[in-house]
Parts: C-alpha cells; structure tokens; sequence
C-alpha cells in the first residue's frame, strides 16, 4: 500500500512536471519571431557588397537573439531577398516582403537608386532602414517611417573635402564617377568643393554600373594631366578595376577615393595601386568600441571575409530597428518605433548614432590610407 501511495505520488509529480514543461514550451512558441525582410544586392555586380552586408546583419541578429531577443523575448528573424543592385527588382522584393511574407520591417539598401525606388514602396507601409546609400533625396525626399544609417554625399563632401583642400596640396583634379543618382551628386558636390578652395577641376568623366573596362575613360582622364583623380565607385569590383587601370596606364598622380568605399577586399582585388589612396569610412578597427569589438569577434567565428564598413552599416542598422522596437514595446507600432529612434541614441557597432527629424543619421566619420596593404586611420574628420 505504501509503495502504490508513492508509485501514485510520484506519477502525479511527473505529469505535473511534464504539463509544466509543455506550457512552458507552449508559452515560449507563443511568441513569434520579428521578421525582418533584408534586401541586398546577392548577385551581380553588387554581390560583394550585399554579402558582407547580410553578413554583419546576422552576426548582429545572433547576438541579440543571444541575449534573449527583443520586446519580452522574441527573437530576430531574417528573411533576405536579392535586388540584383536594380530599383526594378528592388520594389518587387519589397512588395513581396510586405504583402506576401507580412514581415515586420526592412533593413535594406546599398546603392542610391534601389533605395530611392523603394522607398515609395514602403511609404505608409512599414518602417524601413537603409543602410549605405548617400543620396539626399533618400532621407530628403523619405516619409515618417524611413531612417538612413549612412552619411549623405553632402555630409561626406564636408568632412572629405575640409581634409583634402588642406592636406593634399592639389593645384588640380579630374573626377570619375558612377553614372547614378549617387555618383552624379558625388561629383558634382565635390567639383564644386574643389573649386571653392581652389582646385581647379579639369574634366569629369562618368561609367556605368555594367562596365568592366574603364580604358577610354581613364585614357582621357590621364590625357587632362591632374594633379589628383577622385573616384566615386560604389561596387568594389569596379573600384579596383579603375585604380588597376589608372597606374597601368600611367598615371602617377593621387587617387582618391569616395568616402564609405574603402575596404579590405578592395585593398586585395586592387594589389599594389591602392597604395596610399585616401578614403573616408564610418567604420575603422582601431577606435576603441567594446560593442564592435564583440561583432567582430562573433563575425571571424562565422566567416571567412574580413570585417568592413558596408557589414557594420548593415549590423548598426539593425541595431537601431531592433532596440527602438524594443523600447516601443512592438515590432508593428511604427509611429512609436520611429519616435524612439528620432529621440535616442544608439550605442551600436559604428558608436553612438542619433537621428534627425527626416530620419538622416549622425556618425562619426575617418580620413583612412592605404598603407603597406592595410587600411589605417589617418584622423577623425567630424
């Protein structure tokens, strides 16, 4: 009898427990995921971009879902779409995020006019963070629920153009751009700031995003015999080609390159004719953050590639989606997400980041060289 009373006990107990640990389960599967949709360009001539940025975004999303995830527990989801670095296949990835997978925002964007075709897709749809574009019209031209992560090419043109017009001593340059939104506003920004302090521009010459030979353009380019040449490329591919192209045809000048497209697998690809060039970048390894620190050793534990700008902007972007929707308390509420975001400041990978009312951010930015294969800092420029 005493056996059977603890047999009965001691069954009573387990499927006690055992109900327990169901509802426990039941309870955590009760909460689901934030979806975020991620769209990047993952083949073409952006392809390098796109990795290394989806890349920083799920180390980022790994370690916050580390730390118990967000809003009570639930944890970051990613769902990646390609955009072929087109506005076309852009708003179709959009559209296809918002309506068919109902994801809860967008964390996107590497070049100008894939963000600024898709932005008026997300309009009163969902809130949407864009990452590297530099365009002012993305922020400038926006809506309530769009944030851009990244300097514009007017804020860069500052900081860029303060340190080249005292530093480099150029009676000189020519400039060599992307024929898009982005490297139009680029060059004109700076061959205005060059002849405001007294560079004079001798020519500008323009590529499209296809091109993989850059001879014609450099020949004219070297034909002007510039003291310097700023080049505005933002696919790295195309960047190394053109400073390749512009030593093994001669060109003995400075090289410049635009601010946020300097990174180590352009070094690599570009071998020894990216020696000394200039560049701006939001992101350098050897400022002390205990925050980017930990993502980069998370990252090395995941992949192969090196860290870069273009992989912080992505990991900060969503840091600063995934805290504002923490402090709102909701993933959907985007009123109150965005009027966190636009009141914070946000610790994340590239430092402190804070937001104006049309969503532009606030980084710090760095004069960065090229020296002995590496990229070092040269000095803070903001």
């Amino acid at each position: 009898m005493i056996n059977q009373f603890w047999n009965r006990r001691l069954l009573l107990a387990a499927l006690l427990a055992a109900s327990s640990g169901l509802a426990v389960t039941a309870q955590g599967q009760d909460k689901p995921p934030v979806r975020i949709g991620v769209i990047l360009p993952l083949s073409g001539a952006g392809t390098f971009e796109g990795q290394q940025g989806l890349e920083g975004l799920e180390t980022a999303a790994a370690m916050i879902n580390a730390k118990g995830g967000i809003i009570g527990g639930r944890k970051i989801e990613l769902i990646s779409y390609d955009d072929k670095s087109s506005p076309e296949e852009g708003v179709s990835a959009a559209r296809r995020a918002i309506e068919q997978d109902k994801v809860d925002a967008i964390v996107a964007n590497m070049f100008s006019p894939v963000a600024l075709a898709m932005k008026e897709v997300t309009r009163g749809k969902i809130l949407h963070m864009v990452l590297a574009p530099q365009h002012p019209n993305v922020t400038k031209e926006g809506h309530k629920w769009l944030f851009r992560i990244n300097e514009t090419t007017v804020m860069r043109v500052q900081n860029f153009s303060k340190f080249i017009c005292a530093n480099m001593k150029l009676k000189s340059a020519a400039l060599f751009a992307i024929n898009d939104d982005f490297g139009r506003a680029d060059a004109g920004n700076f061959e205005k700031a060059f002849k405001d302090c007294g560079i004079d521009v001798k020519g500008v010459e323009y590529f499209q995003k296809t091109d993989t030979d850059f001879t014609v353009q450099v020949s004219k380019l070297r034909s002007l015999n510039p003291d310097g040449i700023y080049v505005a490329a933002s696919a790295t591919s195309q960047g190394a080609t053109i400073y390749r192209q512009l030593r093994q045809l001669g060109f003995r000048g400075t090289i410049i390159a635009s601010g946020g497209n300097m990174n180590p697998k352009l070094v690599e690809l570009s071998g020894p004719a990216i020696e000394n060039v200039y560049s701006l970048s939001p992101y350098v390894e050897d400022v002390e953050n205990p925050l980017a620190a930990q993502w980069r050793t998370e990252y090395g534990k995941k992949y192969k590639n090196q860290t870069s700008f273009v992989a912080a902007l992505s990991a900060a972007g969503l840091e600063v989606v995934a805290d504002g929707m923490n402090k709102a308390g909701s993933s959907t509420d985007y009123d109150k997400i965005s009027e966190e975001i636009r009141k914070g400041k946000w610790d994340t990978v590239l430092g402190p980041v804070t937001f104006d009312e049309i969503g532009q951010g606030f980084i710090a930015s760095y004069i960065v060289q090229v020296k002995g294969g590496k990229i070092v800092t040269h000095a803070r420029a903001n």
